[in-house]
C-alpha cells in the first residue's frame, strides 16, 4: 500500500512510513498547539519529493501562510512557488489583485471542492471551522465526503484543520466520522511549561499506536519525541 510522508520523521516511524495514500486526515487541535506547522511539515515533504501540492487558508493570507513557513522550515521563495496557495482571507483584506479578487470571488465552499478534485498529491485545508460557521452542518459533511472521493480517485491525502471546542461536540463527532484518519493535538500546562500532546485516535488501514506522543514547536517546526508516553 502506498503510503504519503507526514513530513516528520518520528510520526512516519509510527505510522508504518505514513498516511495512507487516498486518505483525508483531520487535524483536531486545541487552540495554539501547533496545527498550521504541522501542515508545514506535510507541505514541505510534498516539495522535497516534487509532489503537486495546494495550501488553502481561510484565515491567513498567502503572504502570511508563506512568511510562517519560512519562519519555521527555512523555506525559500523558489521552494514556495512550487506549491499552488489559494486563501479566501486576502478578498477580504485587499491583499490580493484585481485578477486574483475575480477569481475568488465565487463561492468558497465549490471553490474547495472543485480544488480538491484536480490531480495534487497532497492538499492542506486550514481551517474547517471556516466553513462550519457559514454553512449548514450537512454541507460541511458534504463537503468531506467529497474530498474523501477526490482523494482516492487521485491517491492523493487531503490534511484538514480544524479547531477543538469551537462547535457542538455531535458535529465534532460527525466530522471524525467522515474522515479517515483523526489526529489530535492537545496542551497541558505543567508547572511552569507548556506541554504538547499529540494522539492519533483512527487512521484506516494502520495499525494505530495506543501511545500518547509529547512534541515541541521549535525553529525547525515540529519536533517530536523518538520515544512514546502513555500519559
Amino acid at each position: 500500500m502506498e503510503r504519503v510522508s507526514t513530513g516528520i520523521l518520528n510520526l512516519d516511524s509510527q505510522l508504518g512510513g505514513g498516511f495512507p495514500a487516498g486518505s483525508v486526515i483531520l487535524i483536531l487541535e486545541d487552540p495554539g498547539a501547533g496545527a498550521e506547522v504541522f501542515s508545514y511539515h506535510f507541505i514541505h515533504e510534498g516539495i522535497k519529493r516534487g509532489e503537486k501540492s495546494l495550501y488553502i487558508s481561510t484565515n491567513d493570507t498567502s503572504d502570511e501562510v508563506k512568511e510562517s513557513m519560512k519562519l519555521y522550515l527555512n523555506l525559500t521563495d523558489e521552494d514556495l512557488e512550487k506549491v499552488k496557495f489559494i486563501d479566501f482571507m486576502g478578498a477580504r483584506v485587499g491583499t490580493l489583485g484585481l485578477r486574483e479578487s475575480i477569481t475568488l470571488s465565487g463561492d468558497p465552499y465549490n471553490r474547495v471542492i472543485t480544488e480538491c478534485s484536480k490531480d495534487y498529491k497532497r492538499v492542506v485545508l486550514n481551517n474547517l471551522w471556516y466553513f462550519a460557521e457559514d454553512y449548514d452542518r450537512k454541507a460541511v459533511i458534504g463537503m468531506l465526503e467529497s474530498m474523501a472521493v477526490s482523494a482516492r480517485k487521485n491517491s492523493s491525502v487531503i490534511l484538514v484543520l480544524f479547531t477543538k471546542g469551537m462547535f457542538e461536540s455531535t458535529f465534532e463527532t460527525a466530522v471524525k466520522q467522515v474522515v479517515d484518519g483523526v489526529i489530535e493535538l492537545s496542551i497541558r500546562e505543567a508547572e511552569t511549561e507548556i506541554q504538547r500532546r499529540m494522539k492519533i485516535i483512527k487512521l484506516k488501514r494502520t495499525l494505530v499506536p495506543k501511545a500518547v506522543f509529547r512534541y515541541d514547536i521549535t525553529d525547525r517546526g515540529i519536533r517530536m519525541e523518538s520515544v512514546t508516553r502513555v500519559l
